[in-house]
């Protein structure tokens, strides 16, 4: 967006300069000053009409520059001038109309500081930028198609480092308007800090009787399961896609603040397996880095849409800095409770619901059932997964 403003940085600001004499056709001058290019320009307005064209016909425009720029001479035959100016500087701009009606006005610009990169640096898997003055929230949101960008703080932007190499160019505007454009080399992660494959889990530790319960998708929030879980301070893992999630965000920092835990679904819910390696790296991508910036947990494990996983998803996983990837070995459908092989639920398993109406009577028939077998909910967390054996195959679902 261009900023328009005083020679001051105000407002866009209309001078008439002289008072014509009685039949004169009045003339007069406009300026205004754009940050962004750090241009001045200057046009001579005038009636609609032949008698105004035949005045801007017979005149001159000119712009000479001193003071925080270097001198400078500009000149036009129709009435539109743009003179640079330097970021950081006041600029005395000397306008001058020649012609019939000659008018003549000395102005001054204050141009904002220019925007300069400060610092560069990587920590907790992002590459982190630095500038000198307070910024608006970046326009690009993705480079090299994979790699998040977000506001991380007033002078600060966040990109997210992704599993492969990207360059590109970065534009940043301040808020006062000042724009810069940065060359931006994302390194690919180190193998030694990021497992190559996210292994799927349909099971975790059975320690203490502990079972674990996952809701997936976020299409429909649920005020009853948020109660229960404000009540009983049951750990509930909600398996979110960033599409869904975003529609509801006041729900799912409630939620997160009720102790629920977050987990990445993808970005749009797609079959991961039909996909590009890239296209479903991003998928993964995308939803972590959202649902961590909206919600404040940045998940570490994820599930595959529709249950639909290969080498190719996991190592799309990884590349999208997920650690694990987790099924389900028990299904709740309405009051009905279906595991993997038919016998009642036992510890370690995990058990998979969506969030679609009606979840709140399953959720309670759940944690009724769950009780029956004298088993508890545990939060599911990597730590879970430790000396689990990796599936092959879930069960169908989405």
């Amino acid at each position: 967006m261009v900023a328009i403003g005083l020679l001051a940085l105000t407002a866009l600001t209309v001078g008439l300069l002289g008072r014509p004499g009685p039949g004169a056709v009045p003339l007069g001058l406009a300026w205004t000053f754009s940050p962004a290019s750090n241009t001045v320009t200057v046009r001579v307005t005038r009636p609609a009409g032949t008698a105004g064209e035949q005045v801007l016909a017979r005149s001159r425009l000119t712009v000479s520059a001193s003071g925080g720029a270097a001198p400078g001479h500009w000149s036009a035959t129709d009435g539109l001038v743009r003179v640079p100016v330097p970021a950081g500087s006041r600029t005395s701009l000397l306008i001058q109309l020649t012609g019939p009606q000659p008018l003549t006005r000395t102005v001054t610009v204050t141009a904002p500081p220019p925007l300069e990169l400060v610092a560069s640096r990587s920590a907790s898997g992002q590459r982190l930028v630095d500038m000198s003055s307070p910024l608006r929230s970046p326009s690009t949101r993705v480079l090299c198609g994979i790699d998040q960008v977000s506001l991380a703080g007033p002078e600060r932007v966040a990109l997210y480092d992704g599993g492969t190499a990207c360059r590109a160019r970065l534009r940043l505007t301040a808020r006062d308007g000042e724009q810069t454009v940065i060359p931006v080399a994302i390194p690919a992660l180190p193998l030694s800090s990021h497992p190559a494959v996210a292994h799927l889990y349909c099971f975790a530790s059975a320690a203490g009787g502990a079972v674990y319960i996952t809701i997936d998708d976020g299409w429909t929030p649920s005020a009853e399961v948020l109660d229960i879980m404000r009540r009983t301070h049951v750990p509930v893992t909600a398996f979110l896609i960033q599409k869904a999630a975003q529609k509801n965000l006041g729900y799912w920092r409630a939620f997160a603040a009720a102790g629920g835990l977050i987990g990445d679904h993808t970005y749009s819910h797609p079959y991961l397996t039909k996909l590009s390696l890239r296209q479903a790296t991003t998928q993964w991508a995308r939803a972590r880095v959202a649902l961590g910036r909206w919600l404040g947990q940045t998940p570490d494990l994820g599930r595959p849409p529709y249950g639909a996983f290969n080498h190719k998803v996991e190592v799309a996983a990884a590349r999208g800095q997920l650690l694990a990837l987790v099924g389900w070995s028990a299904t709740m459908s309405g009051d009905t409770l279906q595991t993997w092989d038919g016998k009642p639920l036992q510890a370690g398993e995990i058990v998979i619901l969506h969030w679609v109406p009606g979840l709140g009577g399953q959720f309670a028939a759940l944690l009724a059932k769950i009780n029956a077998l004298h088993l508890h909910v545990a939060p599911l967390t990597l730590a879970s997964l430790a000396g689990i054996a990796p599936q092959e195959r879930t069960l169908n679902g989405d």
